[in-house]
């Protein structure tokens, strides 16, 4: 668990200790377009995960994020 969310925050270029988890993905800075982006091209290289621009705004925390890296 914590080498994704290691993952997620260097993903984001955030702190490793804000990416818990539980925190909604509105709360982080680093969670703007760009960031939306290097999580979805990290989730395709490392997980081969191709997300649907449904999935995309159904992003809500970190958890959610994790949900897709099986």
């Amino acid at each position: 668990m914590e080498e994704k969310l290691a993952l997620i925050a260097e993903a984001l270029d955030a702190e490793k200790e804000l990416i818990k988890q539980q925190v909604a993905l509105e709360e982080l800075e680093e969670w703007d377009s760009m960031g939306i982006i290097a999580v979805i091209s990290m989730l395709d290289k490392k997980y081969k995960v191709q997300l649907k621009a449904d999935q995309i705004k159904a992003l809500k925390t970190v958890n959610d994020i994790l949900t897709y890296m099986q």
